[in-house]
């Protein structure tokens, strides 16, 4: 799907075209510049860039370090153990909405991929490649792949899965045997129930490339896809003209199901957004995840995506999803991820984990050995405290441990009270935290 620079001033989003410099070639009205929150789409030589609502300071603060030290735990590690925290990093900045991380080859992306498999799976991995070829983020790429051989196994019973490359397109193949398998996900958070493809889909789109479902071989073999390279425009849009749509990015079909030529049906989402947008002419009308306008030719709709806080959360499950990437990572990278990704949860509304005190001792003395912590270990009669990991990544700003028979603090030196990890748990005023 082909845009106009007038087309792309109608967009329903806060949005603009920016070149290799980054100057603005076409925006909305509503474009304020990029910032915490943007989400880029690369378009062959440009990109597409998305103004979505930012997360809180301290959120975007958090997840930067949680993204730092992923990526410092990896430098720290050698061979296949740093490939897979690569992997994990690359791919969580991906889903918070950030620029990929750099250039790779297709070999590295099968190398990674190789790595992946053999840790979240019990596969047995084969590869048939060409000659290396420049790729967009690799570790993206590769997780891709992962999730499709993990989907093979848990799903298909798959026992071995092999990786075919042609130029920059991948293929994950394996043998299957009944109905080709129905996949359901989507890109924003709401609409899906699990991670894994969804994760395939926005990873696809942040680095030009596209994922194509399980398809049969006719050899009693199936392949899903993921083609690099393309660099087409990823964001789901259709323009809609006389209730039915007229055209429509692949990324819209696969999100809606609404190809060129549907009608938008009455009492549909679709014909609601519909409506909204055609009663008023020019402006951004938001329903039911869709966003629309009325522009000259037509009316356009778009998925949009997530605002950055939604995405913190794919994040913190993201994290959680592929911890098998990250199980080697050594003290003291293993607690301060652990606890940033807490912090993390915490702000987006989750409450603090509170850990039983013999089990707390316990944690409390090992992350100990790796921190240094300040003061030791404080002794309390309390029935428990916050995960160890917090203790631990907030105790480098803190003035030692007060005690109140069962009540347990950390004193936060002034210095240290504008952090943003230390502002997810002290309030405003005080000057120490409350652990247990």
């Amino acid at each position: 799907m082909n845009l106009t620079l007038a087309e792309i001033a109608e967009l329903p989003l806060a949005a603009a075209l920016i070149d290799a410099g980054g100057a603005v070639i076409a925006r909305t009205p509503e474009w304020d510049g990029t910032g915490p929150g943007a989400v880029s789409y690369p378009v062959r030589s440009v990109r597409l860039v998305v103004r979505t609502i930012p997360a809180s300071e301290h959120c975007d603060a958090v997840l930067s370090r949680l993204l730092e030290s992923i990526d410092s735990a990896a430098r720290g590690l050698s061979g296949t153990q740093a490939q897979r925290v690569r992997m994990l990093g690359g791919s969580l900045r991906l889903v918070a909405g950030r620029e990929p991380g750099g250039w790779g080859t297709t070999d590295d992306v099968i190398d990674l991929a190789r790595a992946g498999i053999t840790a979240r799976t019990g596969l047995t991995v084969e590869a048939v490649a060409g000659p290396a070829r420049p790729v967009l983020g690799p570790e993206g790429a590769a997780l891709v792949l992962v999730q499709f051989a993990v989907n093979a196994e848990r799903h298909d019973a798959a026992s071995a899965v092999r990786i075919e490359v042609d130029r920059t397109t991948f293929r994950v193949v394996w043998r299957h045997t009944g109905p080709t398998p129905r996949i359901a996900t989507a890109r924003r958070r709401a609409e899906r129930q699990r991670w894994g493809l969804g994760f395939a889909r926005i990873a696809a789109d942040a680095i030009g490339g596209t994922v194509y479902p399980p398809r049969a071989n006719g050899d009693g073999m199936l392949a899903a896809t993921l083609e690099l390279g393309i660099r087409r425009l990823a964001l789901p849009l259709a323009a809609v003209r006389d209730g039915r749509v007229c055209r429509a990015t692949r990324s819209w079909d696969e999100e809606t199901g609404l190809a060129p030529g549907t009608a938008s049906g009455s009492g549909s989402k679709l014909a609601t957004i519909e409506a909204a947008a055609a009663s008023a002419p020019g402006c951004i009308v938001a329903d039911a995840g869709f966003s629309a306008r009325a522009g000259l030719q037509a009316l356009w709709v778009a998925v949009p995506p997530d605002d950055s806080a939604v995405r913190a959360h794919d994040v913190v499950s993201g994290l959680i999803h592929e911890r098998s990437l990250s199980d080697h990572v050594e003290e003291p990278a293993r607690s301060t991820i652990g606890g940033l990704a807490l912090l993390l949860a915490t702000l987006l509304g989750d409450r603090m984990p509170r850990i039983p005190i013999a089990a707390w001792r316990r944690r409390m003395l090992e992350v100990d050995a790796a921190f240094g912590i300040n003061g030791g270990i404080p002794d309390f009669d309390g029935v428990g405290a916050i995960d160890p990991q917090v203790v631990a990544l907030l105790s480098s700003s803190g003035d030692g441990f007060e005690v109140e028979g069962e009540r347990l603090w950390l004193r936060i030196r002034e210095e240290c009270r504008d952090d943003a990890a230390v502002r997810v748990l002290l309030r405003p005023g005080e000057d120490r935290i409350p652990l247990g």
